[in-house]
């Protein structure tokens, strides 16, 4: 229990910092710390009271169709903010409580997250061999045979910011036409406040007096400028007082009570030297402040000075105390002492920005080697907490409003910005891209030196600080050439870079609410990535993501990694690391770096929900060596460079590389778009030997990439036509359904034009369903090129086991100190046999059989242990007690032929390690790549490990293991043909092939991959191809069955191999994804059972609808969820030692099943989203079953019910406009004389039907379902007449004069004329008859004048006659008697009347006896009661 409270305490510390890397698990050594502010926060130059606060407010994305006024209650809470017609968007910071608020008033609200950093390892001043990147990346030939530098060329950085201290990179920083730095700090670390003012006594002659009693003192000045014989003091002490200066809190939400700290300085500094030599200010009023920061895992305060030498009241001059800072950042150290500050600004060089010199850098010992950095002065930054603490006082005085992009410095003196990296991610990032490699290191430790070249040294570094997923959404825009003017992203024209680089990703998915690849920074990257997507003069920005530490599974990638659109990057092997420094004692790393170019274990690997391939590119990631800040310890061998690993150093190598082919093709004046360098970048790959879903295209060559460019070395190539729209068919409806409109993007969505792409992305296919795409082969050389075409798949040819117990605490001959352990070493030609053999040595000679499969193009080792083994589970503490073993390969040359393996004789090869049950290293080309005997290395971890506290310093024990070798060849590919296997391309020209991806009818549901390979004489492109087997969802209420596979370990249907880690990402593990095509809107629901083989394999499922939205999953965060952002509730989250996280078994029926229950509610492609989080490891890989019930569940047995009245008769102009009732109504059918009549809307309540029917008798029937089928039928018959009455008429004739009276005699014949109300006449005065067909109509008090008589005449159809008859009274007219005419009015017939008269009173009688019957039967049964 006490364990258990260590934790939750801990996590409570570790939960609000930043996640970044998964960190590479190489035993025994402290992983990097995570990048935090958990530490000491306090400073002798100033105390302030910056302390870790309980219930902090948190960072908050929230949406919605409304306003941002509506939305907050207070509008100081939110970071920005974007309005739009749509409703809008925002990033906020508050409690608990406000954010359960907004969403109980139906707006988004999802906690912001801090973004993953991909780099597996990052510790500084480590001693190696010189950097392989150029060597491997190819870029240093790029340089020396081309002269492609990167000149010309920006790279935005989206990290954690940028130090420029170490002239590698000094001179990378891009800057404008005012020589200005251009930066941006998106997450708003790097305001500085400086609106401390200290008013100045200057005699006319500019001499420095001190103030008496008779000067008046400003009532808003802080304090006054003294003179002395020692002296110009800027009065802090103020006669004991002490002076209270406002500091911003860029630790805040972390640390501190709000963004405004109140610090006080209990020493004055000096700013001259005497009354006429001192810091000049033409106004006399100085401006004081200080920088707070992280750096370097400690506090770093600088006081600064700003001024205005030039101009009164212009403030442009900044003067940092900087030995003063470097002496309280080093206090801790041996011989400095705080009584040792000078706080002296005299003796320090004042900046101003735009003089080139803004780096705030120091030289503590003199030697000419700066060793001391604090950032660099000239950032734009946006004002995340609007500086809001009234304290301060600053917000009238600034004018700053939430959001608003503050410039690099005000020119009123209250403050500036700053750019730093506070972990050092960044500017590892930007060095290697960017590395001049002039700075000489002394790697190994003697007197030799080696410099650190960067991919594009010329390329401008455009650095831009986001923290968090909100601040990226306005850093990417902002890249893209956008200003937010009146909360509206505008497009200025041109983008401020060329490239993007990112670094990191979001792994915990499940808290954005989407899919990996369906969240909103996944469309974004998208949108950006295509040109005109937001503006007809867009030209899209070319945008580099690493893909992520979370491998060895598939599926593993992250957002914005798994963008469709950006370019995605994996990781290889660079053994620089080896043999030097603190590996060079440990003899599992052997003694070369010779080997490289292997895919590392951690690399994320695809597909994504989507299922196209990815990643797209693969570069260098474990691991090597980049330029750092200059900052070192004093009196220490510290040297200024880090080790650097991960996909976070793949990206920008690769985005280094666009960088020389975007040089190359501006040279040659080739316009050029991001799908064009992407193109250029995967056709120039060197194969990896590896799947799709593990390589993309393979590594990234710069020399191949630029020599297309340049139309040389037989390069060429390849692209395809349909990639693009298949895709954007999955993707435009839950782009246009997300609304980046309240992104402040009016116009945001992808092009409707087709771009090529070298991968192909055959889209979702039915079983048997054939897609066909024109790939384009482009020759750029004066050359023809004969090019062979075949498609190609990873066949395994060969799979060798053998069974083991680890000895731990074995010891090398050479490498024997203490503690100091070597691996378990098995040879890899005694995998398979009976009994391996310690003492027999195999070597490869001429005349015999080669240990490895020589037909094999990859070797896929596998080190798979007892779940039971790798987790004591009889401890009361679950994960506390775990044991690990870890899987090396060496090249082992036996030098003293003695038989005995020893770390000198070593030669890594490759290494995986993680946290599970299964490790796993592949080895491309393997045949090849052992000169001698190759090795297999088992390592046992010395200590046991628990997932809360690390190390337990309890010995391991023996662990029961099982070695796999699974050796793969390339072989045909039956999913696809091509028209033409050879072809020849001309020079300078391209040629079309056409191929088709058909799947057999029996085709498993699932993903599947491989290649379409172009074989040149000297260059091969190998252009990944995937597409996806759906399930057609065509009858309800019967149960979709996917029985489980026996697999292998690459990707496939029906299994998923062990890669889950305890200290990998939440994405870690393996992932499957199975689609279900719904058209049936009926359909409401779907059970889902999920089956598997052993207890200790959990999964965790997720259903994701047609807009990429998850819709339900079978681990729901819970309370866990609501109060600390668990995206599921398997997940144990990070803890101070596990930085990446693990999880632990959630089983909603037995150990080896789990149901969900998930809603439809829509039509479309729905997936379902499997994930093994841990793994049972009796094997490599584990069967699964899926069943799957589509259905229609609700309460309700009533049919629907029509409401309607059809008269008899009806004309054509009849509308029929039945009523439906019922609220789950599937369709609404109409039949005329038993033929149904089209309905545009077949589920419309209110319907409304036209239609043309002859005259005669009808019959109208409305059949009405539920989507449960309860049914109603209602029939009605009715005449349709479309004949209107016919009127004849004797009186009057046309244009009759009369005196005092008009005869009226006409005829109406029609057969369905009503009895009443048929006939109607119309006279002047307002006078009308009805049902009369004659009349003498007295006109004597009719004025005279000319008039119209109307007669109408409508019929039981509504068919309607109209005589209009013109008349004039004339009274001076002399009319001729006419023999009057009486209305016609029938007389009563008097046989009718008597009839009636009888009958009536029958019935009257009739009603009478049978009352009183009744009477006397109640009577009589009323007595018989009684």
């Amino acid at each position: 229990m006490f364990k258990t409270i260590i934790f939750f305490t801990l996590f409570f510390l570790t939960c609000i910092l930043v996640q970044e890397e998964s960190y590479g698990f190489i035993e025994s050594f402290e992983p990097s710390q995570t990048p935090n502010f958990n530490f000491d926060k306090t400073s002798d130059i100033i105390s302030l009271d910056i302390t870790n606060v309980n219930d902090q407010p948190k960072r908050y994305l929230v949406f919605g169709y409304d306003s941002l006024n509506n939305a907050y209650q207070d509008t100081k809470n939110i970071v920005y903010g974007i309005n739009s017609n749509s409703g809008f968007f925002s990033v906020g910071v508050f409690d608990e409580s406000e954010a359960l608020n907004l969403k109980s008033k139906g707006y988004y609200v999802i906690e912001d997250y801090m973004l993953d950093f991909h780099s597996k390892y990052l510790s500084t001043n480590t001693a190696t061999d010189i950097s392989q990147i150029g060597n491997i990346a190819e870029s240093e030939k790029v340089h020396t045979l081309y002269d492609v530098t990167g000149d010309g060329v920006t790279i935005a950085v989206v990290d954690t910011g940028v130090d420029f201290s170490n002239p590698d990179i000094t001179d990378s920083l891009l800057r404008n036409d005012l020589n200005e730095p251009v930066m941006l700090d998106a997450d708003g670390q790097g305001i500085i406040l400086t609106n401390s003012t200290f008013y100045a006594n200057k005699s006319e002659f500019g001499l420095i007096k001190n103030y008496t009693k008779s000067h008046t003192i400003p009532a808003n000045a802080t304090s006054t400028v003294y003179l002395t014989n020692e002296g110009v003091f800027l009065d802090m002490i103020q006669n004991g007082n002490n002076t209270k200066i406002s500091v911003y809190n860029s630790f805040y939400p972390y640390a501190g009570i709000g963004t405004i700290l109140e610090g006080t300085v209990e020493n004055d500094f000096k700013i001259g030297k005497t009354q006429n030599s001192y810091i000049k200010s033409k106004s006399g009023i100085y401006h004081l402040g200080y920088i707070l920061n992280a750096h370097m895992g400690k506090v770093q305060v600088v006081p600064v000075l700003v001024t205005d030498p030039n101009e009164a009241g212009i403030y442009d001059t900044i003067t940092p105390d900087l030995s003063t800072s470097w002496m309280d950042f080093f206090r801790d150290e041996p011989g400095i002492r705080s009584e040792d500050y000078d706080f002296d600004f005299t003796d320090e060089t004042s900046i101003s920005i735009g003089d080139g010199n803004e780096l705030l850098i120091y030289d503590s010992d003199g030697d000419g080697q700066n060793d001391y950095s604090a950032g660099i002065i000239g950032a734009s930054v946006v004002d995340v907490y609007g500086l809001f603490s009234k304290k301060a006082e600053i917000d009238d005085n600034v004018g700053a409003i939430n959001g608003t992009l503050l410039p690099p410095m005000d020119k009123d003196g209250r403050f500036f910005g700053l750019m730093t990296d506070f972990f050092g991610h960044g500017t590892a990032s930007s060095s290697t891209i960017a590395s001049k490699g002039i700075t000489e290191y002394d790697i190994y430790n003697d007197t030799k030196k080696y410099t650190i070249k960067g991919i594009a040294p010329d390329v401008k570094i455009l650095p831009v600080k986001a923290l968090w997923a909100g601040d990226v959404v306005y850093a990417w825009l902002w890249i893209a050439g956008f200003e937010n003017e009146d909360n509206r992203w505008v497009y200025t024209g041109e983008p401020k870079a060329d490239i993007i680089s990112n670094s990191w990703g979001i792994s915990t998915f499940p808290n954005l609410g989407y899919g990996p690849g369906f969240d909103f920074l996944a469309h974004i990257v998208n949108i950006l990535a295509t040109p005109e997507s937001l503006h007809e003069n867009y030209p899209g920005m070319t945008i580099v993501s690493s893909a992520g530490n979370s491998g060895h599974g598939y599926g593993t990638i992250a957002s914005p990694g798994i963008s469709s659109y950006g370019i995605s990057v994996g990781a290889v092997t660079s053994n620089d690391f080896v043999g030097y420094s603190s590996f060079k004692e440990q003899p599992r790393f052997g003694n070369t770096t010779t080997h490289s170019d292997h895919v590392v274990d951690f690399s994320s690997r695809g597909p994504g929900v989507l299922g196209e391939p990815k990643p797209d590119l693969m570069s260098i990631g474990a691991y090597s060596f980049v330029p750092s800040s200059v900052t070192i310890t004093p009196d220490t061998d510290e040297e200024q460079f880090s080790l650097f690993g991960g996909t976070s150093m793949s990206a920008p190598i690769t985005a280094g590389a666009a960088a020389l082919v975007i040089e190359s093709l501006n040279e040659r004046q080739i316009e050029y778009d991001p799908f064009a360098i992407r193109n250029i970048l995967m056709s120039t790959t060197d194969d990896l030997q590896n799947d799709p879903f593990t390589q993309g295209t393979g590594l990234v060559n710069a020399l191949s990439a630029v020599k297309v460019v340049n139309g040389e070395g037989g390069k060429f190539l390849v692209h395809n036509n349909e990639s693009f729209s298949n895709i954007k068919k999955v993707i435009d409806r839950p782009i246009s359904l997300f609304d980046l409109e309240i992104f402040g993007l009016e116009k945001a969505k992808v092009s409707d034009n087709t771009f090529p792409i070298t991968s192909w992305y055959g889209g979702t296919l039915l079983p048997g369903e054939k897609t066909t795409t024109i790939f384009t082969l482009e020759n750029p050389t004066n050359k023809s090129l004969d090019i062979k075409i075949n498609p190609v798949t990873l066949k395994l040819i060969e799979k060798l086991q053998m069974d083991g117990v680890t000895k731990v605490h074995l010891q090398d001959p050479i490498l024997n100190d203490t503690g100091i352990y070597r691996p378990n070493y098995i040879k890899l030609s005694d995998i398979g046999k009976d009994e391996p053999s310690d003492q027999t040595s195999i070597y490869k000679q001429p005349n015999q059989d080669s240990i490895i499969n020589p037909d094999s193009s990859l070797m896929v080792l596998n080190l798979n242990f007892p779940f039971s083994t790798f987790m004591n589970q009889t401890d009361s503490i679950y994960a506390d007690d775990l044991k690990i073993s870890s899987l090396y390969i060496y090249d082992w040359k036996d030098k003293n032929k003695d038989n005995e393996i020893s770390s000198d004789e070593l030669s890594l090869v490759n290494r995986g390690g993680s946290w599970g049950t299964v490790q796993e290293i592949r080895v491309s080309n393997p045949a090849e790549k052992f000169e001698d005997e190759p090795v297999i290395g088992v390592y046992p971890v010395p200590e046991r490990i628990s997932y809360w506290v690390g190390n337990t310093n309890q010995n391991s024990t023996a662990m029961n293991y099982t070695l796999t070798a699974s050796y793969y060849k390339n072989d045909l590919w039956e999913d696809v043909i091509v028209d033409n296997q050879k072809i020849t391309i001309p020079p300078n020209n391209s040629t079309k092939i056409s191929a088709t991806i058909s799947p057999s009818a029996e085709k498993h549901p699932g993903i599947y991959q491989g290649f379409l390979n172009f074989e040149g004489e000297h260059h091969n492109v190998r252009s990944p191809v995937s597409y996806n087997i759906l399930k057609v969802v065509d009858q309800k209420e019967k149960q979709i069955v996917i029985d489980g596979l026996e697999g292998d370990t690459l990707y496939g249907n029906g299994y998923v191999k062990g890669a889950f880690d305890m200290s990998g990402k939440y994405m870690a593990g393996d992932w499957r994804q199975y689609s279900f095509d719904i058209q049936d809107r009926t359909i409401n629901s779907a059970s889902i059972s999920l089956e598997w083989e052993n207890d200790d394999t959990n999964f965790s499922a997720f259903m994701i609808d047609p807009q990429g939205k998850i819709i339900q999953t079978n681990v729901p965060s819970g309370v866990f969820g609501h109060f600390w952002s668990w995206p599921t509730i398997d997940w144990l989250g990070v803890t101070p030692f596990s930085q990446g996280g693990g999880f632990f078994p959630v089983k909603n029926k037995d150990n080896t099943s789990t149901v969900m229950f998930a809603p439809i509610n829509q039509t479309g492609t729905y997936t379902l989203l499997l994930h093994s989080t841990l793994f049972n490891g009796e094997s490599i890989t584990e069967p699964f079953s899926l069943a799957v019930k589509f259905d229609t569940i609700l309460a309700d047995d009533d049919p629907p019910e029509i409401i309607f009245d059809m008269p008899e008769f009806i004309n054509n102009n009849f509308k029929v406009k039945p009523q439906i009732i019922e609220d789950n109504l599937n369709f609404v059918k109409f039949y005329v004389d038993g033929n149904e009549i089209e309905n545009e809307t077949p589920q419309c309540h209110e319907c409304n039907i036209v239609w043309k029917l002859n005259d005669g008798q009808h019959k109208l029937r409305i059949h009405a379902s539920d989507i449960l089928e309860n049914d109603v039928d209602k029939t009605f018959s009715f005449i349709v007449d479309n004949i209107p009455p016919k009127i004849t008429l004797d009186l009057p004739k046309h244009n009759t004069t009369v005196s005092n009276s008009l005869k009226i005699d006409f005829k109406v014949n029609d057969k369905n004329l009503s009895e009443t109300g048929a006939i109607q006449i119309l006279l002047p005065q307002g006078d009308s008859y009805e049902d009369i067909t004659s009349l003498s109509y007295n006109t004597t008090n009719v004025f005279a004048g000319t008039y119209d008589l109307k007669i109408v005449a409508k019929d039981l159809a509504g068919n309607e006659a109209v005589e209009t008859v013109p008349f004039t009274v004339d009274h001076s007219f002399i009319q001729k008697p006419i023999k009057d005419i009486k209305p016609e009015i029938q007389e009563p017939n008097m046989l009718i009347i008597v009839i009636s008269i009888v009958i009536i009173t029958i019935i009257v009688a009739s009603v009478a006896i049978k009352k009183a019957r009744t009477k006397h039967d109640q009577d009589k049964t009323l007595k018989q009661d009684l």
